[in-house]
């Protein structure tokens, strides 16, 4: 990496970093493109030459919040652990992040912005279908899912339990909720689900 290649990365990543902590205190509708600019003292240019729009700028800094936990996902599901465990895994990490995200990344306040949730869970969305695309082709080959339910349909059926990260309510509901909610998408996609949760 040369020098330029090398002043280009840091400045994306003080953007970025800039963002991450602005959006996360005030929220992304109440901050502007001039704060982060002056945080990350780059200008106003540069954030729209790197990333085209605040929106977009709050997707990369979301997506990297999702890609910081993906490889956890990726170990669970080329475990050796019996489907109907690696995918109990999975859902109770993904639902983990969430919470991880919203009490130690976002404030009250933040949460309130619904524009920013709706950029958090497109970044969890996008990543996820594929995470969940395997899985359930995982659980094919093993005999756990009924072969023929189409693979996109099963997804489709997983991934609506992401839509519950669009509303406020979904963070302030507790693990008993959650574990619920796994349960339903369990006994869904398997015919039954573990007989312990954990």
């Amino acid at each position: 990496m040369d020098g330029y290649e090398k002043r280009t990365n840091a400045k994306r990543m003080a953007i970025l970093d800039a963002a991450r902590e602005l959006f996360t205190t005030d929220g992304m509708r109440r901050t502007t493109i001039s704060e982060i600019a002056r945080r990350a003292e780059v200008s106003q240019v540069s954030i729209y030459n790197y990333f085209g729009s605040k929106e977009s700028l709050a997707g990369e800094v979301f997506t990297g919040l999702v890609e910081a936990a993906i490889s956890d996902y990726e170990r669970i599901l080329s475990g050796d652990l019996p489907f109907a465990e690696r995918m109990t895994l999975i859902l109770h990490s993904k639902a983990g992040l969430v919470d991880q995200v919203a009490t130690t990344f976002f404030t009250d306040q933040a949460l309130d912005d619904k524009v920013l949730v709706h950029v958090f869970s497109e970044a969890i969305r996008a990543r996820a279908a594929a995470l969940y695309e395997n899985l359930v082709e995982s659980g094919k080959r093993e005999g756990a899912i009924d072969p023929t339910i189409p693979t996109d349909a099963i997804v489709d059926y997983l991934m609506m339990s992401l839509s519950m990260v669009r509303s406020h309510d979904y963070f302030t509901k507790g693990p008993d909720y959650e574990v619920g909610m796994i349960k339903l998408f369990l006994r869904g996609v398997l015919g039954g689900a573990p007989e312990r949760m954990t």
